[in-house]
């Protein structure tokens, strides 16, 4: 049976490849489906129409569409059944995958319903995938891996393996992979496609101590010769922590903060310092995602104090619709840093002057 896997876009964020569907795919494939996977997002200014042209040749008799936006899914469904497309599945999910397991749970049960499966089969599907470890390897070669936006920090092409799943016996929680998979997935992706950099989404890598020092360990034993990045917690890094990760090919990390927590606190912005300068050392390029709260009264002061913290990339989120405040707070954080280059080097006092001095000239300078 011909099966078609949808990813509607998401709209206002980069896109990433949609693995859970990927996922699917590569159960249907070992029940002998023929699968297809159309990623809308690579070409987002595509109407509808143009989009689903390509499945007048293929012809599939089972479709899945997944999106984010439930108005769009709702858009999409309709237009497939405008083009006389009768078994449509709307999904509603994000790119995200740390659902996947559930997801491709309710997927294969409604397509083998579609097929007129028998109950026996059925009931074997949802004890098959509790859990991310009970799937194969997602179809990664129905994807157009290249045509991603995400970059390692040198800018070679990286692309997602995930470290975590849904925990199906406890509503909202996750459920870290076996170290053992996660570093399968690596040789096997490396060898099939030769990328050498990935991104571990969604969950910080140091929640448990014990699992991240076994895939740390297992990733120095397989010699893979590839680098990765992840989100880790500033509390939970110590050197020898960041030296075992540095070993195992992390190049690179990323915080979560949430500013009003962290640089209101001495101690927590001391722990970020330490943290920072730790990965650092040992040649680890450190991202920070920086929530911004209300009252934004607050912000220059909060910006100003993760300037100092010395950071090689910095993203300011806010709270609800607050594209202005972002943009404000990344100008004055370019601000910060640049004076931060010059006390570092000068002192307080000299360096302050001559960065005022410097940004007079600069100023006067425009036309």
């Amino acid at each position: 049976m011909n099966v078609a896997l949808i990813a509607l876009p998401c709209l206002g964020k980069l896109p990433a490849p949609p693995l859970t569907l990927a996922y699917i795919a590569a159960l249907l494939e070992q029940r002998r489906h023929i699968v297809r996977i159309y990623d809308l997002a690579l070409d987002p200014g595509a109407t509808l129409s143009t989009a689903f042209q390509p499945l007048r040749s293929f012809r599939p008799q089972v479709l899945l569409v997944a999106g984010e936006d439930p108005e769009m899914l709702s858009a999409a469904v309709h237009a497939l059944r405008e083009d006389r497309h009768h078994h449509v599945l709307p999904v509603q999910m994000g790119r995200s995958s740390l659902d996947a397991n559930l997801i491709c749970t309710g997927a294969i049960q409604w397509i083998d319903q579609q097929r007129g499966e028998g109950p026996a089969e059925l009931s074997e599907t949802p004890d098959a995938i509790r859990s991310i470890d009970d799937m194969p390897f997602p179809a990664r070669h129905l994807l157009s891996l290249e045509s991603y936006s995400l970059r390692a920090v040198g800018g070679e092409l990286q692309t997602i393996v995930l470290v975590a799943g849904s925990d199906t016996a406890r509503s909202g929680a996750t459920d870290l992979r076996s170290p053992t998979q996660i570093v399968a997935e690596l040789r096997s992706v490396s060898h099939e496609f030769g990328l050498r950099h990935y991104l571990f989404p969604d969950v910080s890598i140091t929640g448990d101590r014990a699992w991240l020092v076994e895939l740390l360990t297992r990733l120095c034993d397989a010699h893979l010769n590839i680098g990765w990045e992840a989100s880790a917690d500033a509390d939970q890094l110590d050197e020898l922590l960041s030296a075992h990760m540095a070993r195992a090919g992390c190049e690179a990390i990323t915080l979560h903060l949430r500013a009003a927590s962290v640089f209101e606190s001495t101690e927590a912005r001391a722990r970020v310092r330490q943290a920072v300068t730790m990965a650092r050392n040992q040649g680890v390029f450190v991202r920070a995602h920086v929530c911004l709260e209300p009252p934004y009264e607050s912000v220059p002061h909060l910006v100003d104090v993760a300037a100092t913290f010395n950071l090689d990339d910095v993203r300011f989120d806010v709270v609800g619709d607050g594209s202005q405040v972002k943009e404000l707070a990344l100008q004055m954080y370019d601000a910060g840093r640049d004076r931060q280059r010059f006390i570092s080097r000068f002192g307080p006092a000299l360096g302050t002057l001559i960065w005022r001095l410097s940004g007079q000239r600069s100023s006067s300078s425009e036309p």
